[in-house]
């Protein structure tokens, strides 16, 4: 036997509870008896019969309360093996942890907004596989394929400014490692979730979009920013505003949101462009998009099933609730 919730049965500490307050109730019960009579006249007054019949009705109740408490702790025992096929897709989310996603013209900012919706991502699609790249001058795979959406959550929980080290903004290299990473699945849908606010100085990620797209690989684009720029500050640890970020002229840096860029790397691969440009972002079209892509076979699990047997001691305690409340 097993038990399904096993910290309930903790609620049997009320028996000695109960025990302890029928024993001082009835104490003070004889004090005010013995006040009134003698104690010769006093059980004449009050039979026998009726005093069993008060012990027996704390006892039924007594019992009722302990069955209680083990029907909470949910008592198993019985098992059967199941075994489950899943099916999905395989997604790699790519990150841009540049620091022009510091820009602040989405609130609090551009990753942190970013970071949340690929949470919201991650938690929709469930039961896929999903793995995380993140970004910068250079690209690095932090999660691999999983279906573990804590595991992913974890990752993505630790991802700050710069995370693959080297400065800069490669779209490019982005769109080829995560490539690389589905090369070897074979699910029948591979996507991409690019995350990025599109500004790329690195190389040509339109080429390498279409190069994705001969593989069989589709790639959603998610635009974080405004088209109309924005500067990218500069704090220390504890959040203080230290400045802006200048070019070597000692100009203020502005970035602006590529929605041009983003959307033909989506179009090029059969994919859906959202963006951040009307002052919102909202996740949820590529989500469905991605819902309704031909799944393949991902694996099989097999767990078991304890048959539950709470409805026996609950059976129990009603029944001697029933009978205390006859005598």
């Amino acid at each position: 036997m097993r038990w399904g919730s096993w910290e309930q049965i903790n609620f049997i500490w009320l028996v000695p509870l109960f025990i302890v307050m029928f024993a001082w109730f009835g104490r003070q019960a004889r004090k005010r008896l013995a006040r009134f009579a003698p104690l010769a006249l006093s059980q004449r007054l009050v039979s026998g019969q009726r005093r069993a019949g008060e012990k027996v009705k704390f006892v039924l109740l007594i019992v009722a309360v302990a069955l209680v408490a083990v029907a909470l702790a949910r008592p198993q025992w019985g098992a059967k093996q199941m075994q489950v096929k899943r099916s999905g897709v395989d997604l790699m989310v790519a990150l841009d942890t540049s620091y022009s996603m510091a820009a602040e013209d989405i609130p609090p900012n551009r990753l942190a907004k970013a970071k949340k919706e690929v949470e919201k991502l991650a938690q929709a699609l469930g039961g896929n596989r999903v793995g995380l790249l993140v970004f910068a001058g250079d690209s690095v795979v932090e999660c691999p394929l999983t279906t573990d959406v804590s595991t992913l959550k974890m990752f993505l929980g630790a991802v700050g400014y710069n995370a693959a080290m080297r400065g800069g903004t490669d779209i490019t290299g982005a769109i080829q490692k995560a490539a690389a990473a589905l090369a070897l699945s074979n699910a029948k849908s591979k996507i991409i979730v690019l995350v990025t606010d599109g500004e790329d100085n690195e190389g040509a990620p339109l080429e390498a979009a279409k190069k994705a797209a001969a593989q069989g690989i589709r790639i959603y684009t998610v635009g974080l920013g405004s088209e109309s720029g924005s500067p990218i500050p500069m704090r220390d640890e504890d959040g203080k505003l230290l400045g802006y970020k200048k070019d070597k002229a000692g100009q203020m840096v502005f970035t602006k949101l590529d929605t041009s860029m983003l959307r033909k790397i989506a179009d090029a691969t059969g994919g859906l462009f959202v963006s951040s440009s009307g002052g919102g972002l909202d996740i949820s079209p590529v989500i469905d998009s991605i819902g309704k892509q031909e799944k393949s076979a991902i694996g099989e699990s097999k767990f078991t099933i304890y048959e539950e047997r709470f409805q026996i001691p609950l059976a129990a305690a009603l029944l001697f609730l029933v009978l205390e409340w006859f005598i």
